[in-house]
């Protein structure tokens, strides 16, 4: 029976720790899928079967413990200080020594292009990408390192408490009710907003998270027990992130897979 308990006790542990994955990642990766040309669709297909974009949004947190990929534990953020301007933006985050956000998906990307590396790294790559570009769109991802990401500033939401960073992993997304589905059929942005979207690089998406995070601080600071009006003045934040990851993450396959994909 105690066995029974710890195993259940893991496994709650662990959907608490994806719910961001499960819902969020899943999310981007399904709007991403709407947008995705023929190309890269079959590029796609032929990389993970019978599996989608939604299927391995989530894979990259779920592996993170396993001692192979303990190393990408610092893929999933960037942590730099308040206050930049997007000059100092750019020139501190390509000056970070510690592996990072913006290095692990260049790295991936390289992998997906490299004609020599095998179809398993690039089984791989494809799963960190689509897993990376929505964590750059997670504004608490791109924040300080004194506070973990939010993960230490605890507060007040529907009454309960949590920290800033899960409140933007799934509380807010949770306090929305609407289901995976309805969220994708959401997804109605136009062509020239597409374009204009996907042009931007992926310093500009972190920059963009830079300066939502930077206000959820200074908010918070003010104002730790958040209500409906908290809410109703940042559920459009947090879906339009999402709608923006998902755009952008078909963006970046279509290039990557524009000449198909190849491997040894």
């Amino acid at each position: 029976m105690k066995r029974i308990i710890v195993g259940c006790v893991l496994i709650c542990t662990a959907i608490f720790l994806s719910s961001w994955g499960f819902f969020g990642h899943k999310t981007v990766a399904s709007i991403a899928e709407k947008h995705l040309n023929d190309g890269a669709k079959q590029a796609v297909k032929e990389l993970l079967g019978q599996e989608t974009l939604a299927d391995v949004a989530s894979w990259a947190d779920e592996v993170r413990n396993q001692p192979e990929y303990k190393n990408t534990a610092g893929w999933h953020f960037v942590n730099l200080p308040l206050g930049l301007s997007r000059r100092k933006f750019k020139d501190a985050i390509e000056s970070l020594k510690n592996e990072n956000l913006l290095t692990a998906l260049t790295l991936n990307e390289s992998v997906i292009k490299n004609p020599n590396a095998t179809k398993d790294q690039k089984i791989i790559a494809l799963k960190f990408i689509v897993h990376l570009v929505g964590d750059a769109h997670q504004p608490m991802h791109v924040s300080r390192a004194e506070d973990k990401g939010g993960n230490t500033i605890q507060v007040q939401f529907d009454g309960k408490g949590t920290n800033l960073h899960s409140l933007w992993d799934s509380r807010l997304l949770d306090h929305q009710g609407l289901s995976m589905t309805q969220l994708v059929a959401k997804d109605d942005v136009g062509k020239s907003r597409i374009r204009k979207w996907q042009r931007a690089t992926p310093t500009d998406w972190l920059f963009e998270s830079y300066k939502i995070s930077s206000k959820l601080y200074q908010e918070v600071e003010k104002n730790n027990k958040l209500d409906d009006a908290y809410y109703q003045s940042h559920i459009a934040i947090a879906n339009k992130r999402i709608e923006m990851g998902g755009i952008r993450l078909a963006g970046v396959l279509n290039e990557l897979f524009k000449n198909g994909v190849s491997y040894k």
